[in-house]
């Protein structure tokens, strides 16, 4: 069967199994259901007769499309609600309307945006503005979701972002293309032992708190916003340090110093505890006077402050120049399959949603061209 033909007289349809479906919301409600046709003309027939016996309007004649800032702001009202917290804000922040987006694009209508305009300004938002490929990523994601948006009420007739992916899925084809799309570029874990030594020594020199959020990343290869997240009631201690059973219960995460929320991934995961973590967060416990399990075990603590003002200090007193609290994280990851333990086990770890993502990010370290003996836990 042929794609779905350009134009507004086939709109709201679409292809699931080799029959064309109609799909659209109404009144905040989806309708879906099979037109019981492979014919595109033939659908768009079923679909006229349907809203004209239902009264939709806009069944037959195409409604003038709205300008790009006055629908970005609809969607914002009324198709974010499903999703995450630091997603909502994300959009947000992509379509505010001094930004890269709405600063070009906000007065322009929405049929009026296509894909040689966002090839124009990709080459001057993103290129000429000497922003990463994956910054200009997540502007087309936010546009793209304006766009599907439109789509689903019938406003518009195609996503232009679409054409505009595939132009640059050409162009990352090349060895210059390929490097800066490479997910590993970013991944500089802290390799030297003795680095490690004095960054913990640093920390610890901040306090219990930032000592313990160090440890949490490093030790447990948390994100930040679930270190933050950690409530008291997600520590399993075990009988003992030595007990094989102590871990940490991912299940929510406190983004951008927002409320708790989520996981990125959406699961709840079980992280291993080391004796070292184990250790500290007993100390912290007993020192804030045993609280509650529902406590954050970093209440007050505030991400964005931490990264300028004691993880500077503590980055100063380590004597290692400038390193990013993911570091952290990555150097958790590097260190488990350095030492030859199981991809699909550090992968559960860190929380990817399946093996080939660590695998993308951390293969330099999987060492899948050398063969290890298995290692004795």
């Amino acid at each position: 069967m042929k794609r779905r033909p350009k134009g507004h007289r086939y709109r709201n349809l679409c292809v699931v199994g080799g029959i064309i479906y109609y799909e659209r919301i109404v009144s905040g409600r989806r309708i879906r259901f099979s037109t019981k046709t492979r014919s595109w003309d033939e659908a768009a027939q079923v679909r006229d007769l349907y809203e004209e016996k239902r009264g939709i309007a806009g069944g037959v004649a195409p409604r003038e499309a709205p300008e790009l800032r006055s629908f970005a702001k609809r969607y914002l009202d009324e198709d974010t609600g499903h999703l995450a917290a630091t997603t909502q804000t994300q959009r947000r922040n992509d379509l505010r309307g001094n930004g890269p987006i709405l600063g070009r694009f906000g007065d322009v209508r929405l049929d009026m945006i296509d894909v040689a305009a966002l090839r124009e300004w990709w080459t001057t938002e993103i290129v000429g503005q000497r922003r990463s490929v994956k910054t200009g990523r997540n502007y087309l994601d936010s546009l793209a979701a304006v766009f599907s948006y439109a789509d689903d009420l019938g406003l518009v007739d195609q996503n232009p972002v679409i054409g505009l992916r595939e132009i640059l899925r050409r162009k990352t084809r090349t060895q210059r293309g390929r490097s800066e799309t490479d997910p590993a570029r970013h991944i500089k874990p802290i390799e030297d032992p003795d680095d490690l030594t004095r960054l913990l020594a640093g920390a610890l020199h901040e306090g219990r708190a930032p000592y313990l959020l160090v440890l949490l990343l490093l030790d447990a290869g948390l994100r930040l916003g679930e270190a933050l997240g950690l409530r008291w009631g997600a520590v399993v201690w075990g009988a003992d340090q030595n007990d094989p059973r102590r871990s940490l219960l991912i299940r929510e995460a406190r983004s951008k110093s927002g409320p708790p929320g989520p996981t990125k991934s959406g699961r709840e995961r079980r992280v291993h505890l080391s004796r070292r973590l184990r250790s500290a967060l007993s100390e912290h416990h007993r020192a804030s006077f045993e609280p509650g399990p529902e406590a954050f075990v970093l209440p007050g603590m505030d991400g964005d402050n931490f990264r300028a003002r004691e993880w500077r200090r503590v980055l100063k007193r380590a004597g290692i120049g400038h390193r990013r609290l993911k570091d952290l994280r990555d150097t958790f990851a590097s260190q488990l399959l350095t030492a030859g333990v199981q991809l699909g086990y550090v992968s559960a770890q860190l929380g990817h949603a399946d093996v080939s993502v660590t695998a993308r990010h951390y293969a330099r370290w999987c060492g899948t061209d050398l063969y290890r003996q298995p290692m004795q836990l």
